[in-house]
């Protein structure tokens, strides 16, 4: 009987143990469940954090197969890090495509004379402003586009001293040796280029210019005009790179039907077909005043982009802002309505693959300094915070 009572004492005891390992059990399984599920919710709410702050437009245009771009100032270029790096935080986050605002013009590329500016080398090029650019564009995977090979604006004083001077033969022999070796240094490095930039105004080509003797004067071929110059402009682009795309860029040629709208597509048309120009595409530079911009202006571009592609050009929009100036009824919400129509109407054809905003913030923006008592163009304020515009073209991305 002794010996019954101490096995069932032993058995109680082990019992009792066994129960408690079993409710300690219980108890770090509840707590590490209760742990685990605030762990849960804290990383959800972290990470909606960080897709608060990471995701921007380009993460929309991607989705679509589409390139939202904009623009990097002189200030910003020569210091990336200008105004506490809240440009470059926008052009990071929201941008999967830039190009220079004035950098890589022929004034900042081609300062120095070259020694021979009838056979320009490689040398003679500032490079290290092509290879800053496309650094900041690689670590940042953005479409980069070259800006501008040949303009009659913006060019080196040496230049604009001794090209009155010139022969037709050395105004093409100065061009085709800048843009070899130009494009050369760039293969494989710049996407697109703008070839040349406002070569027509109104109804005709542009007078004027530093290279306008090609006009009246025959080189030692015989070629002589516009047309003939300026596609040979194209030629030689593309003898230097055969995958950058080549665009002819202007502004006031957005609205289908207007005197310089009507030339321009003859002209590039022309180009194409008449002179063999390897012409890829149009950039609709798009800088707009707010009250033109009505459902029948921005139907009127559509037309435009339509009447392009028909023809197979691509047609960009590559320098896009809206103003807004005293005196106009509009408001940011009719702006924001603007942005949005405008990111619907090109986006929803195939020929239009990228637009490029002319301005990452309205501290940013040449409007001001160029357009008396106008201003507010872009999507990010003074501050750098987001304007109704923004979201404007975020629905416009996501509605594709």
């Amino acid at each position: 009987a002794a010996t019954s009572k101490i096995n069932f004492f032993n058995i109680s005891k082990f019992l009792v143990i066994i129960m408690k390992c079993i409710v300690l059990v219980i108890l770090a399984t509840v707590l590490l469940i209760s742990c685990s599920k605030g762990s849960a919710d804290e990383n959800i709410f972290h990470n909606k954090e960080i897709d608060d702050i990471t995701i921007g437009l380009k993460n929309y245009a991607i989705e679509k197969g589409k390139f939202i771009g904009n623009l990097m100032r002189d200030g910003m270029f020569d210091n990336l890090q200008v105004h506490n790096g809240s440009t470059d935080n926008i052009l990071k986050t929201d941008y999967n495509a830039i190009v220079l605002g004035n950098k890589m013009k022929m004034s900042n590329l081609l300062r120095t004379r070259p020694q021979d500016p009838f056979n320009v080398k490689i040398e003679d090029i500032n490079t290290d402003i092509i290879d800053k650019f496309v650094n900041y564009a690689d670590k940042h995977n953005m479409r980069k586009r070259g800006h501008v090979m040949i303009w009659y604006k913006q060019i080196p004083s040496w230049l604009t001293n001794e090209a009155p001077n010139w022969s037709a033969q050395q105004v093409y022999d100065f061009s085709k040796s800048y843009i070899l070796a130009l494009s050369a240094y760039c293969k494989g490095k710049i996407d697109e280029w703008d070839v040349l930039n406002e070569g027509i105004v109104n109804n005709s080509f542009r007078q004027g210019t530093w290279y306008d003797i090609i006009n009246t004067q025959a080189n030692i071929n015989g070629d002589i005009g516009y047309y003939n110059y300026f596609a040979y402009l194209f030629k030689w682009a593309r003898q230097g790179d055969s995958d950058v795309e080549l665009f002819y860029n202007d502004y006031n040629i957005e609205a289908f039907g207007t005197s310089k709208n009507n030339f321009m597509r003859t002209f590039v048309k022309k180009l194409k077909l008449d002179y063999s120009a390897p012409i890829d595409g149009v950039g609709l530079q798009s800088h707009f005043k707010i009250n033109l911009t009505t459902d029948d202006f921005i139907s009127r571009l559509g037309k435009t982009i339509d009447d392009l592609g028909e023809s197979d050009f691509i047609a960009n929009i590559t320098e896009l802002d809206i103003r807004i100036c005293n005196g106009d009824i509009q408001t940011l919400d009719d702006q924001k309505k603007a942005y949005k129509n405008i990111v619907s109407t090109a986006f929803s054809r195939d020929n239009c693959k990228t637009i490029l905003i002319w301005g990452p913030s309205d501290n940013d923006s040449w409007i001001n300094s160029h357009f008396e008592g106008c201003g507010q163009a872009t999507p990010h304020d003074e501050n750098f915070n987001k304007k109704p515009a923004y979201f404007g073209i975020k629905e416009a991305l996501m509605d594709l």
